[in-house]
């Protein structure tokens, strides 16, 4: 594994893939200004933790396997309260070198299809990085569990929030 310098951010993909290296690095979140756009303020120590390693398949295609890692603070949903969030990343995607075979054979019908990617000799990871990470945001965050319910709910404490069950209003119509 060969590390990438902070200042590079631009790799020859198909070389990485020939030679089926593997890159690695880190970089600060804030410089993730799409991925951060409407969130809340971030720690300013945080990093992306990234690797990107490439190979070639038995029929000559070409593949980046990247491994992408970061903490980010959103707001839950539920409860409305701050709540870090770990964000991994692990996709591989077929490398093609023109417009043509990144739409062709129906790649978006077949669920089965590897997604694409239109390799380059000046290819940008970091962009790659960060838009890997905006599709692994939840689309509402939220809690696995609420530490604490809104204040609302708290107040109506006493009172029967559960729903009669359908079947048990069934079960009281045949007695009758």
């Amino acid at each position: 594994m060969s590390p990438l310098p902070k200042a590079v951010s631009q790799v020859d993909v198909w070389q990485l893939a020939r030679k089926g290296e593997t890159l690695q690095g880190v970089f600060a979140l804030s410089g993730c200004a799409r991925l951060l756009e409407g969130m809340l303020a971030q720690p300013v120590d945080r990093v992306v933790e990234w690797s990107l390693a490439g190979q070639t398949g038995s029929l000559g295609q070409q593949w980046l396997t990247l491994q992408a890692h970061a903490q980010v603070t959103l707001q839950c949903q539920r409860c409305l309260s701050q709540f870090d969030l770990q964000l991994r990343v692990d996709t591989r995607v077929q490398l093609v070198s023109n417009e043509e075979e990144l739409e062709a054979d129906g790649a978006d019908e077949d669920p089965d299809t590897p997604d694409r990617l239109l390799g380059s000799t000046h290819f940008d990871v970091h962009a790659l990085v960060e838009d890997e990470l905006i599709l692994a945001l939840p689309y509402v965050p939220k809690h696995e569990v609420c530490p604490s319910l809104p204040k609302a709910l708290v107040e109506a404490h006493g009172t029967d929030t559960r729903r009669a069950s359908p079947f048990a209003v069934l079960a009281d119509l045949k007695k009758d």
